[in-house]
């Protein structure tokens, strides 16, 4: 065989190391652009995503411990919409079978509670207001826990 024959079709090792390095950093480039580009398109409402966040910080264990003198206090403004007001209410189910306000919070669009809350706008006031709902278990005393509600209403200022 001739000597030609033994070194058709290899390559220089620098050149393919140089040729796979290049395609590992368009890669690299493309998957960022792409998580860049895509970040936070979603199909959930604020108040959708909001209530999953204020639950993970609202409850301790699983429940949600309404005999705590905290209440919603550990909510943090970064669970909240950014830019929209929010109100957060929790509800227990009563020894009668009636539900009642365990504890509510109301917090501006920067996301600090408002000392003096109004509450969500009223229906038919022009301001469309965002509305979640999620079975909660409350603990109203040490012990004793019951069935409740978390709703969220967002709703921008």
């Amino acid at each position: 065989m001739s000597r030609s024959w033994s070194f058709r079709g290899q390559t220089e090792p620098v050149a393919a190391l140089v040729a796979i390095v290049v395609m590992v950093l368009a890669l690299g480039l493309y998957s960022g652009f792409l998580a860049d580009v895509l970040r936070d398109r979603t199909d959930r409402s604020p108040e959708a995503s909001a209530i999953d966040r204020i639950w993970a910080d609202a409850s301790h264990g699983g429940t949600f411990a309404a005999h705590r003198p905290t209440g919603l206090d550990d909510v943090e403004p970064d669970s909240l919409p950014q830019g929209r007001n929010v109100h957060v209410e929790v509800t227990a189910v009563t020894d009668d079978g009636d539900r009642a306000v365990v504890a509510t919070e109301q917090f501006g669009a920067d996301g600090t509670p408002v000392d003096d809350p109004e509450g969500p706008p009223a229906d038919g006031s022009g301001i469309e207001t965002g509305v979640a709902e999620r079975p909660v278990p409350v603990e109203v005393a040490p012990g004793d826990v019951r069935g409740g509600t978390l709703r969220v209403e967002v709703w921008s200022p």
